[in-house]
């Protein structure tokens, strides 16, 4: 297996997850599609670390709690957590919880940006309405890539400022993996 590095990690990561999509029929408006790539960017690098800290019944309830301009923030957060989380780590008896959590959250943080703004905020009513297509999506996504998640399990684990610098500059892929072959 040959390994390279890979400068444009959103390039990489927008290509698994439009691929992932069209493998599993899932159709999406294109900023959701940018949301979600933008989401494994984060996973990738330092910001992800703040994704997989927390337990996130804490998160939740913490957003719940939060002042009305902060609420829609926090929920959107507690939304981009369950989502990373389900898709790219959790066990299949996991992944219901997550996904419960993740649906509300999001539809939330859709809820709190139209009582605040005048746009319907697109990506978090998607994201809220198809939250388990999107699973299956970073689910796919991650495998087609390669994505090694003892490493960046153990990354988190850790908390190494090292590795998740590291992850965040390139990131490593198999090209055996890319060309179909493992």
């Amino acid at each position: 297996m040959a390994i390279e590095a890979c400068a444009d990690l959103r390039g990489f990561f927008q290509g698994m997850v439009l691929e992932a999509m069209r493998r599993r029929g899932v159709r999406g408006r294109s900023e959701t599609t940018e949301y979600v790539t933008d989401l494994l960017v984060a996973c990738a690098g330092t910001d992800g670390a703040a994704l997989l800290e927390r337990p996130l019944v804490w998160m939740l309830d913490a957003a719940l709690d939060s002042e009305d301009g902060a609420r829609m923030h926090a929920l959107c957060a507690a939304g981009d957590a369950a989502l990373a989380r389900s898709g790219l780590f959790a066990a299949p008896d996991e992944v219901g919880y997550f996904t419960e959590v993740g649906r509300f959250a999001y539809r939330g943080a859709a809820a709190e940006a139209q009582r605040v703004g005048t746009e319907a905020p697109v990506v978090l009513v998607e994201l809220g309405e198809k939250f388990g297509d999107f699973v299956e999506v970073l689910a796919e996504a991650s495998a087609l890539g390669d994505v090694t998640k003892t490493l960046v399990r153990r990354y988190a684990a850790q908390k190494a400022d090292q590795p998740k610098r590291c992850l965040s500059s390139s990131m490593y892929v198999s090209t055996a993996s890319r060309e179909g072959r493992s």
